[in-house]
């Protein structure tokens, strides 16, 4: 989960009884590991009344996080659950806010903006409302991923300006991560060990991906041979997926692991970013549409996927996937889905909030997969997780 993103995450200052609508785990069959292909349904979570909107996490009791715009343009950070819909977690005084993580005690991560033109990462809990995380000396913050032990990773302004990962702990506050020996870093994820996941600036302007341990302090993870990489999901037991640029110059999914190093998990005839990992090493993410890689069938689309912009972006345990599919004849509008896994053969499914409907075709969309996902993360900025990752996928125009 992300982490619920792109960690999985008993949280402090909250007891059970806080939250009085916390559901109970939703009953769905695990996928069977021997299965080469898995039938999905598919759910339109809608908007806030707006245009677009993206789910970036799910715990696991399927409580989906993400941003969508209302009515008046502005972005809004939500919380999705089954029977309610979405819920406006609103902001810290500004216009806009995003969800980028949940945990299982449904405690919400993200970043939200200010009255000011800064911003600020965010824990949001229905018993406390939003509360701001601060920064490490500068002006603003961005909040990525939240564990079980209610630990937040994210990235902070220092004085100088410069953005620096960062892991903030309740009751102890926020320290940097430092970097890889360039200016600046970002954590993105981290699981309930507190290893953390991101990418950092080296000393000769390159970005790598990196792995932070209390133990080790910042690990270069380093490439597929290629100049960058970005790590954007960890799993329970430490293994780590993100996307690299190759030798060849593409940008590839990877994953990596502490005996294995960093390998690639191919794409769907474009350039593929991994977005989360599972414990049952299930991945997701994005390769012309939204894919499902697994060690039994490697990577394949989901429905409405391959042909169809969009991305998975984080899973559950049970193999629930969130993320987003572009709704049927527009440009850039989105809308968070869900993808339930079923018995059976993979299937194309369309949903109404949640009433599954088999249909022949995906939707019409952009016939540009790359440059619609490039304007999304121009759109939605570099410190948006989403944002960042489709940024970097771009760099294989």
């Amino acid at each position: 989960m992300k982490r619920t993103l792109l960690g999985v995450w008993v949280l402090t200052g909250l007891a059970a009884c806080d939250e009085p609508t916390r559901p109970t785990a939703p009953s769905v069959a695990p996928p069977a590991a021997a299965a080469v292909e898995q039938r999905f349904t598919v759910r339109d979570l809608g908007t806030l009344g707006g245009r677009t909107s993206a789910a970036l996490g799910i715990n696991e009791l399927a409580e989906v996080v993400g941003r969508s715009d209302i009515p008046s343009g502005a972005s809004r950070a939500f919380l999705w659950r089954a029977g309610q819909g979405m819920q406006d977690l609103g902001t810290l005084g500004g216009s806009n806010s995003v969800a980028e993580g949940i945990n299982d005690r449904s405690q919400v991560v993200g970043t939200s903006d200010l009255p000011s033109f800064h911003a600020r990462a965010f824990v949001w809990s229905q018993a406390g409302g939003m509360r701001d995380l601060g920064t490490l000396g500068g002006p603003s913050s961005h909040g990525d991923a939240i564990n079980n032990r209610g630990e937040v990773v994210g990235s902070g302004q220092l004085p100088n300006l410069h953005f620096q990962a960062f892991l903030w702990r309740p009751g102890l506050g926020m320290q940097s991560l430092g970097t890889l020996g360039g200016a600046t870093s970002q954590a993105i994820d981290m699981n309930d060990h507190t290893h953390v996941v991101g990418f950092s600036d080296m000393a000769d302007g390159n970005q790598h991906a990196f792995l932070w341990t209390a133990a080790r302090g910042m690990e270069d993870l380093g490439t597929l041979g290629g100049a960058f990489s970005a790590a954007s999901g960890i799993s329970k037991t430490g293994k780590v997926v993100g996307l690299s640029e190759t030798a060849a110059g593409t940008v590839e999914a990877f994953l990596w692991t502490r005996g294995g190093g960093m390998r690639s998990l191919g794409t769907l005839g474009e350039a593929s970013s991994a977005f989360s990992i599972n414990t049952r090493r299930q991945v997701v993410g994005t390769s012309s549409g939204p894919f499902l890689w697994t060690r039994a069938s490697g990577m394949r689309p989901l429905p409405g996927g391959l042909g169809s912009a969009g991305s998975a972006l984080d899973l559950n345990d049970v193999g629930q996937i969130v993320g987003f599919i572009f709704t049927p004849g527009t440009l850039f509008a989105t809308h968070a889905t869900l993808w339930t896994p079923t018995a059976g053969s993979l299937a194309v499914g369309s949903t109404d909030q949640g009433a599954a409907a088999e249909v022949a075709a995906p939707p019409a969309v952009p016939p540009d997969t790359r440059s619609a996902l490039c304007a999304l993360g121009r759109t939605w900025g570099d410190r948006s997780r989403f944002g960042i990752v489709a940024s970097r996928a771009c760099l294989a125009r």
